[in-house]
């Protein structure tokens, strides 16, 4: 029972890195850092260490997952199929426009953590999107 439940945990896995390598999960969803190493399970979102940290803190409280010390389920990987940064930047970005706000700097933490309250707290941009599985 125990070899099954590791087998199904590494193949979860291996999912997760491949939809976390698509070119645009490369980057964290809220700073911009390459290499997100963490998955924002309440939008489907490819965060940093960073930035999971500040998900946490925020309200509401963000649901976030390492993407290599957690298992994920079934419904999970799911879910993750059917979101992912592209997705999310049509929903909780859908009303940004870049044109008329500065560039955001994944070094300002300050800046970042002002960024992610408009964004998740305040849902300044927010913009509903069906959701279309585009990670198949």
């Amino acid at each position: 029972m125990a070899a099954a439940k590791r087998k199904q945990d590494e193949k979860y896995l291996k999912i997760i890195r491949e939809m976390a390598s698509l070119t645009h999960n490369r980057q964290c969803f809220d700073c911009g850092q390459r290499g997100p190493t963490y998955v924002n399970m309440t939008i489907g979102s490819y965060v940093c260490t960073a930035c999971s940290g500040v998900l946490r803190g925020i309200n509401p409280p963000q649901r976030v997952k390492s993407i290599s010390m957690t298992s994920f389920s079934a419904d999970d990987i799911e879910f993750l199929k059917c979101h992912g940064n592209e997705y999310c930047r049509k929903v909780w970005l859908g009303l940004y426009d870049a044109r008329m706000a500065p560039e955001l700097n994944s070094k300002d933490e300050h800046k970042v953590k002002d960024f992610m309250a408009q964004k998740y707290e305040k849902k300044r941009w927010y913009k509903l999107f069906e959701c279309i599985s585009h990670n198949r």
